[in-house]
């Protein structure tokens, strides 16, 4: 999403030229996307099955369970009774989104209006023809009745993994670090590696618990089409905890090293990884006398990580309308109906 000029708007037949529907270059509002840099689309009141697309290298997504994007925008979507006015389809060289027989899409949920939030949308349902080789993206407008602005960041293909993820968002928080000029490593090692040597942060990952006192009954609707959508469960949660060691030669050093963690992770922060949030927070270790560390030599910074286990995409659920019926007894025993 960091070029619009690479996206091209189309009227409903995918040819004509649109200037109802249009993507721009936005750096002041930007998402989670590493780049500074998102898309701000603006339809008006005619736009309404105008197209966005794009055409992208082939990219093998077979290997992944989610596509996951930025979105802002400043009218809800599939909330509070507001319409739909985004769908997302991806195409191939095999089978492009022009093709009748290519009909996964993704209506685009805003549950809040002038707020980033991740939309996760389930890939166990496209096409293999289209999953070994996407080239193809588009956005099509399915509603104008009001006319919209909404901000686009990066759309990624993932496969989530609660361990690996939580390692990279901590490495990530902690990268860039230099102590007298020089970098610092921060990278998540295994207790059977050698620890680092020199300046670094020496982070072991020494717990894995199990959560029940945070939410793991609920359920949310994902995955939204023409025809339904899914209720996915959160997944179940689990606490990871790090310890972090500053590794330094001189008392200056270590003390520069200390402080540029505890400026980067707050005592109650979030980590993001994909889009996703993880809440940290600084902890306390039993059989430790001191919150955040140990008595000893070389003091330690003890973190825990939320988390939560990846699970697979629920059932298709369909939207019902209530309906009630009552019955009137009439004369000579008839009934009759109404709703």
């Amino acid at each position: 999403m960091a070029d619009a000029a690479q996206w091209v708007a189309t009227g409903p037949d995918g040819v004509t030229p649109s200037t109802e529907l249009a993507l721009h270059d936005e750096q002041a509002v930007v998402g989670y996307g590493a780049d500074a840099h998102s898309g701000r689309l603006t339809a008006t009141a005619r736009a309404a099955g105008h197209l966005l697309r794009r055409t992208v290298a082939a990219v093998n997504v077979g290997g992944a369970t989610e596509l996951r994007l930025s979105l802002r925008a400043d009218r809800v979507a599939g909330a509070q009774g507001g319409p739909f006015f985004l769908e997302l389809r991806l195409g191939s060289a095999t089978l492009p989104v022009s093709d009748p027989v290519n009909t996964w899409h993704r209506l685009l949920p805003v549950r809040a209006k002038a707020v980033w939030t991740t939309v996760r949308l389930s890939l166990d349902d496209l096409p293999p023809a289209v999953a070994e080789g996407v080239s193809q993206l588009q956005l099509r407008c399915v509603d104008a009745s009001v006319p919209f602005t909404a901000y686009l960041d990066d759309v990624i293909a993932v496969t989530p993994q609660m361990l690996a993820d939580a390692d990279r968002a901590l490495e990530a928080r902690l990268g860039g670090i230099t102590v007298g000029g020089a970098a610092v490593a921060a990278a998540v090692r295994s207790p059977a590696q050698p620890a680092p040597t020199g300046s670094a942060l020496d982070i072991v990952q020494f717990d894995l618990r199990y959560a029940p006192d945070r939410a793991r009954d609920m359920r949310r609707l994902r995955d939204f089409t023409a025809g339904g959508a899914r209720l996915v469960p959160l997944g179940d949660p689990y606490t990871v905890d790090y310890a972090i060691t500053p590794v330094a030669p001189t008392r200056a050093a270590q003390a520069a090293l200390l402080e540029a963690v505890v400026a980067r992770v707050a005592p109650f922060d979030e980590l993001s990884v994909d889009g996703e949030t993880l809440p940290t927070e600084l902890t306390w270790i039993v059989g430790r006398d001191r919150i955040g560390g140990a008595a000893g030599d070389v003091p330690v910074l003890y973190y825990r990580v939320g988390v939560r286990r990846p699970v697979a995409a629920g059932p298709w659920i369909r939207e019902v309308s209530e309906l009630h019926i009552e019955s009137d007894q009439l004369a000579g025993g008839a009934t009759a109906a109404r709703d």
